[in-house]
């Protein structure tokens, strides 16, 4: 790559068939206010060099990452995606760690900013659109979005046919439910794995369970295999995958770090019947009484995963999953 690049790459493997390269949002060149800024203009532009450099290499994986983003954007980076549509297999954006909301120790260049708070987006229609050959996608931020207008009455179009995408995880510290809407409405037809972080899908967005239900009930998710939700909603989430068309498909399920009780585990084995076709039924660090975690289990000892239960001291459950690295989801798909 030329110098004028090199400052956002981290890693970059031109040898092999299909090239690997990931990139950093924060820039390290000369006269920047701090080694550690974010740039991503100039990540976008070294990504275009790149790219112009390799026509027609099929990229196996592109990582575009941020540790320490403050206010920032992929957009940019996105748009260079967008003119060049490469073929790329599995791509992944946003923060190295989530969620993290300590970015107490990055100076901004406009110093009327606090340093601490972070806003971090990803246009994920725009990705989609630009890279229809995708095989696998994670995303790692708190602002996924579609460019539509979240008060308005008319659904969010579809998103566009995604033929070979097997594998998507989107984590948002409060995921919009018209992303869970254009899911919902959309076709991955060879799709077998999907991770949804809604995070704080409750208390930032009033949704609620019902608003799974289009994509829950969808017809486009047909190789659907394994689910994961984390989230702050609560009971009602059980009887809407209880009553879903997918669960009879499902051979895993998730539903690790949220606030399911003592009456959530009473309601999972109320309605176990739905669940019963399982191989592996995780509730990791919920909330659950010792008693009811393990009355639980023994419903189907050989299915349902505890892990740890996480119980306050006020017996009030508080939403707040611990930290994923997107290289450790990354190697561990």
């Amino acid at each position: 790559m030329s110098s004028a690049g090199c400052d956002h790459v981290l890693y970059v493997d031109d040898r092999a068939p299909h090239a690997e390269l990931h990139l950093t949002l924060e820039c390290g060149r000369a006269g920047a206010a701090t080694r550690h800024d974010v740039d991503e203009d100039h990540c976008a532009a070294a990504l275009d060099g790149w790219l112009r450099a390799n026509p027609g290499r099929t990229v196996a994986e592109l990582l575009v990452t941020t540790s320490r983003v403050h206010h920032g954007s992929l957009g940019p980076v996105v748009d260079v995606l967008a003119n060049h549509r490469p073929e790329i297999l599995h791509l992944g954006l946003g923060a190295l760690t989530f969620p993290s909301f300590d970015r107490g120790d990055y100076i901004p260049t406009d110093l009327s900013r606090d340093g601490s708070s972070w806003n971090l987006s990803v246009p994920l229609r725009r990705v989609l659109e630009a890279l229809p050959s995708l095989h696998e996608l994670v995303v790692q931020c708190n602002d996924i979005n579609l460019v539509h207008d979240i008060f308005s009455s008319t659904p969010p179009p579809p998103f566009p046919e995604m033929t070979r995408l097997r594998w998507l995880a989107l984590r948002d510290t409060a995921l919009s439910p018209a992303v869970v809407s254009a899911l919902g409405a959309s076709s991955f037809p060879q799709l077998e794995s999907l991770e949804l972080w809604l995070g704080r899908f409750g208390y930032s967005w009033g949704g609620s369970a019902r608003d799974l239900i289009p994509l829950l009930n969808g017809t486009g998710f047909g190789n659907l295999r394994h689910l994961t939700l984390v989230s702050d909603l609560e009971d009602a989430l059980v009887d809407v995958l209880a009553e879903s068309e997918l669960i009879a498909r499902l051979e895993t399920l998730r539903l690790p770090f949220g606030i399911l009780g003592a009456s959530g585990a009473l309601r999972l084995r109320d309605r176990w019947s739905a669940f019963s076709n399982l191989r592996r039924f995780d509730v990791t660090g919920n909330a659950m009484t010792a008693a009811a975690a393990r009355a639980l289990r023994e419903t189907a000892p050989d299915v349902v995963s505890l892990g740890d239960q996480r119980i306050r001291v006020d017996e009030e459950p508080y939403f707040a999953p611990p930290l994923v690295g997107l290289f450790d989801s990354w190697r561990g798909r």
